[in-house]
């Protein structure tokens, strides 16, 4: 059977009405012509458990994980490239090598890529001027170079490779930003995705990146990061394009959300998260409480199994949130403050909080209040000119830009789940009305990988309690019968223990190369 190529997926004309039903058709029908078709293994990795990691000020997240194929070589013959597998974390607390672990990836995988094959790369913010340099080196070799970013900036590395590449997205080389979104409306919206796509790099085909990283110094110097590696699944690499290829259209108006695609499902016709590597949701979408993915995945998650040997087993959780804040960040809060209470044992941790959210998050339960850190540090609150760069992100020193959630447990009817949430979109309303992706990827070592990065994540001097304590003077009324049997009301003041979030971790965003969500 000829395998259709990602550039016949999608035919939709600029602002037809019906532009997002026929794309949801395509990929529909992607998944039902390629039914034969191989896929995946189900943990999609290949790689061996993350080594814990060292001081969190000297070194880096936990030791990414080596694959069969570790990315090593130079693409002749023995110990030629082949793109590593799993999950990668940079730190901005160590030092270059680590602060840059992500980029160095991604710079491999582009100086490997050969002529003819393609390289495509959606992301909010691109400054890294020595990664456009290596994309140029790679259109001079004959790679097809494909770029959409965000409107918001336009950088140096920008305007170096518009003038290599152009901006004509009818072509098979351009850089071009789209306006308020992609696939959004026009109303401040924002393309705020982040997935790269290689038709071959080394020996490996139809690589897909995914996770939170943009190519920027900010993502090196200031934020923690992650970016999942995967390969060889062509029905999911192609679904990946063919998103792309819609994304460039640049539409004026909110298309129809597109259905959650995963190459080829395992039962054959739907996509279910718990079993199917690279289950993949796309925003925009209007949501609420009722139907939001996140609200969904909570509710699978049973939080206490008890074993055939009497034991009662609680599922781990750990959500590791850049932002959340807003209405959707309340309720999500209020779902997920819920699994505390009724036993899993879960965690949260973020880097910036809503006012209201974070009552929400920091409410009492039966159980006692849920554990709670933050990420953000702001080593210069008065002076923001102190800031070790004096540019960048004029608001924080550090904070954790990673939108991941890990379910080690009780899920979807399978007590001995595995599966990570990752992606761009915050818990908040722009994650669902910008352009957007969640993917879910399933595998014991991939959940304990992401678990190992959540844990050096919680250690004080990488976060911090979110909580406050305080102690507040209260007048209270003591009532006692007189002589004469009245009432006689008296006062006394006692001393009462309040605990709250702390208000100095709710920050506002701010500075030139701030990320907007």
């Amino acid at each position: 059977m000829r395998r259709v190529s990602p550039e016949e997926r999608v035919h939709v004309k600029k602002v037809h009405a019906l532009v997002a039903a026929a794309v949801a058709a395509v990929l529909v029908l992607t998944l039902d012509a390629q039914a034969t078709a191989h896929a995946v293994g189900a943990d999609g990795s290949s790689f061996e458990p993350s080594s814990a990691a060292t001081s969190a000020a000297t070194s880096a997240a936990p030791v990414t994980p080596v694959s069969r194929k570790d990315g090593k070589g130079d693409g002749k013959g023995k110990g030629a490239y082949h793109l590593p597998s799993g999950a990668f974390f940079n730190n901005p607390r160590g030092g270059w090598d680590v602060r840059l672990k992500i980029e160095r990836q991604v710079v491999r995988a582009i100086d490997h890529t050969k002529k003819g094959s393609t390289i495509r790369i959606a992301l909010y913010s691109f400054d890294r001027i020595p990664v456009a340099k290596r994309l140029i080196a790679a259109r001079n070799r004959g790679v097809h170079v494909q770029l959409l970013l965000n409107d918001h900036q336009d950088t140096r590395a920008m305007k170096m490779l518009r003038a290599r590449l152009g901006t004509n997205v009818k072509k098979k080389d351009f850089i071009y930003k789209c306006h308020s979104g992609c696939r959004t409306d026009n109303r401040k919206r924002l393309l705020h995705t982040k997935f790269y796509t290689f038709t071959k790099t080394g020996r490996t085909k139809d690589a897909l990146l995914f996770g939170s990283a943009n190519l920027t110094m900010n993502a090196a110097r200031h934020q923690w990061n992650d970016l999942f590696f995967t390969s060889g699944n062509a029905e999911l690499f192609d679904q990946y394009v063919a998103l792309f290829n819609d994304m460039k259209k640049d539409y004026e108006k909110m298309q129809r959300p597109l259905p959650t695609f995963c190459g080829i499902p395992r039962n054959g016709s739907t996509c279910d998260d718990a079993v199917d590597f690279g289950t993949t949701v796309t925003f925009p979408r209007l949501l609420g409480p009722k139907n939001d993915p996140i609200v969904a995945i909570l509710n699978r998650v049973q939080c206490i199994t008890t074993t055939a040997s009497g034991e009662r087993v609680r599922t781990k959780l750990a959500v590791n949130m850049h932002t959340i804040r807003g209405r959707r960040g309340d309720y999500l809060a209020d779902a997920y403050r819920r699994k505390f209470a009724e036993g899993c044992q879960a965690r949260f941790s973020f880097g910036l909080v809503g006012f209201h959210t974070k009552g929400h998050l920091g409410a009492k339960t039966p159980r006692g209040r849920m554990p709670l850190r933050s990420t953000s540090f702001d080593y210069h609150p008065d002076q923001q000119v102190k800031n070790p760069d004096g540019k960048l992100d004029l608001t924080l020193d550090y904070y954790s830009h990673e939108k991941y959630l890990v379910i080690q447990g009780n899920y979807a009817g399978d007590p001995h789940a595995n599966v990570v949430f990752t992606g761009s979109s915050n818990w908040g309303a722009l994650g669902a009305v910008n352009d957007e992706i969640l993917v879910a990827v399933q595998g014991k070592k991939i959940a304990r990988q992401y678990m190992a990065n959540f844990d050096f994540m919680w250690r004080p001097g990488n976060s911090r309690n979110a909580y406050t304590t305080s102690y507040t003077n209260f007048r209270v009324p003591v009532v006692r019968m007189g002589a004469d049997g009245e009432k006689v009301v008296t006062y006394r003041t006692e001393r009462r223990k309040q605990v709250t979030v702390d208000p100095a971790l709710v920050y506002r965003p701010a500075g030139p190369f701030w990320e907007d969500d």
